[in-house]
């Protein structure tokens, strides 16, 4: 398995993140860079730490004051352990409206750790996530004018951070643009310093080598924000000075049995993904107009899955639906309702397909489809493999049995990231942690 937590050790990072597959991919990098790290679900006080330990609540898309309590009352766990550091975890493509929780959430740790300043650091170069002069990009396209714009709860309708980021915030909101980080970090530190009357710094962040900066002026620091890349670079940082020993080699343990897929999102990339493995396994796509016209389609799920796992097959089971229609039912009913309407008809079809018919390896896509499917399921705690690509962390539940799980999020993953990673949980890791590079495949 991953390395287990003690309450004995030194608690040097502790990270709330608001979404599972967001938190599974921070635990996932550190894990890789030899990192003893745990994962637990929700702001309780979690069985076991590790040397960096990962709160994965489901606030992304909760009004502001439900997302600040849930991130307090995990603050106060890591405070409880004497964390060196606080680090809050959000999207890469920062997911958030005016009336978002990411600004009221900052500041609330802030104020309870007596933080002056804080970097958010977005960016995720990796998949062409990149922040220029406070605008957010998604490669060449303003994040504005992406098919971000149409996200079904989260509609990102402005690319400059700073705005949005003021626009739900009390504190003043500043930047860090390319030319100061690409000088490095004591110009970084320099220009926090000469901005004292600000608060909140959006990172411009170009190139891999500006995340080394960025985490090298902030690593002192009682406070960080960010998308998981620039948590990925801290590591070094950490055995270099002493306040990790060595690296830890990597493990987890592979799960055989039936395999599934769920799909809550709505994520283009992820209706290609699905589309590629229907061209050789069963999917059932379910209606979810029909649902609340009183049909019952989570029997008819459930026959499917049976006869499915019946004949050794692994299969899908999808709530997407065209864009046009999902716009309709949101019109009649509201956006987070048909999102619960949805977790709610996954959930309580993961219940079956595990507990009823042995489902062991399961891949879960969209966000807070993951996390609504993971509590339904009782799971409370993870051992998190390591770090591949984005999108890609496997994890195996720690109760009620193992249960291999690949959440993943909307946007991101190759195109046959379904079949593959099926494949994947069955075979055992345990590798050397990756020192000398990073990302994986630079």
């Amino acid at each position: 398995m991953t390395a287990q937590g003690t309450n004995d050790r030194q608690l040097v990072f502790g990270v709330i993140a608001d979404d599972l597959t967001g938190g599974l991919e921070l635990a996932s990098m550190l894990i890789a860079r030899g990192v003893p790290t745990t994962l637990s679900i929700g702001p309780g006080e979690p069985a076991r730490y590790g040397f960096a330990h990962v709160f994965a609540l489901k606030s992304r898309v909760a009004p502001a004051t439900e997302a600040v309590a849930a991130t307090l009352e995990a603050l106060e766990h890591l405070i409880e352990q004497g964390a060196r550091q606080v680090f809050l975890k959000y999207c890469a493509t920062f997911d958030s409206t005016p009336a978002g929780n990411i600004g009221p959430c900052a500041e609330a740790i802030m104020d309870r750790l007596g933080a002056r300043q804080a970097l958010f650091v977005p960016a995720l170069c990796e998949t062409r996530r990149t922040v220029y002069q406070g605008h957010m990009f998604g490669g060449a396209q303003l994040l504005a004018e992406s098919p971000k714009r149409f996200d079904p709860l989260t509609p990102m309708t402005d690319s400059n951070l700073v705005r949005v980021l003021q626009a739900q915030s009390r504190k003043q909101v500043g930047l860090i643009d390319y030319a100061m980080v690409d000088r490095g970090p004591e110009a970084i530190r320099s220009a926090l310093e000469a901005a004292a009357e600000t608060s909140l710094f959006i990172c411009d962040t170009l190139y891999e080598r500006h995340f080394s900066a960025l985490a090298a002026a902030a690593v002192d620091a009682p406070f960080l924000t960010g998308n998981s890349s620039v948590a990925a670079h801290l590591p070094p940082l950490w055995f270099g000075s002493g306040l990790m020993p060595s690296p830890t080699p990597v493990r987890l343990d592979g799960v055989d049995g039936p395999g599934a897929v769920l799909v809550g999102s709505l994520a283009d990339q992820t209706a290609t993904q699905l589309d590629r493995f229907g061209q050789s396994h069963g999917v059932l796509t379910i209606d979810v107009e029909q649902a609340y016209a009183g049909r019952d389609v989570v029997s008819e799920a459930k026959r499917f899955a049976a006869t499915e796992t019946a004949a050794g097959r692994a299969f899908a089971i999808s709530t997407a639906l065209p864009q046009a229609r999902v716009e309709a039912l949101q019109a009649a009913h509201g956006r987070l309702e048909i999102a619960a309407k949805v977790e709610a008809i996954l959930s309580e079809i993961a219940r079956s397909i595990v507990f009823d018919h042995g489902v062991r390896r399961l891949v879960v896509a969209g966000g807070e489809t993951s996390g609504s499917v993971v509590r339904a399921l009782g799971i409370t705690d993870l051992d998190v493999g390591p770090y591949r690509e984005p999108g890609f962390s496997r994890s195996v539940s720690v109760q009620p049995f193992p249960i291999a799980l690949m959440l993943k999020s909307g946007k991101l993953g190759s195109l046959d990231i379904f079949a593959s990673a099926l494949d994947d949980m069955r075979r055992p890791i345990s590798e050397a942690p990756l020192l000398d590079r990073w990302p994986p495949k630079a």
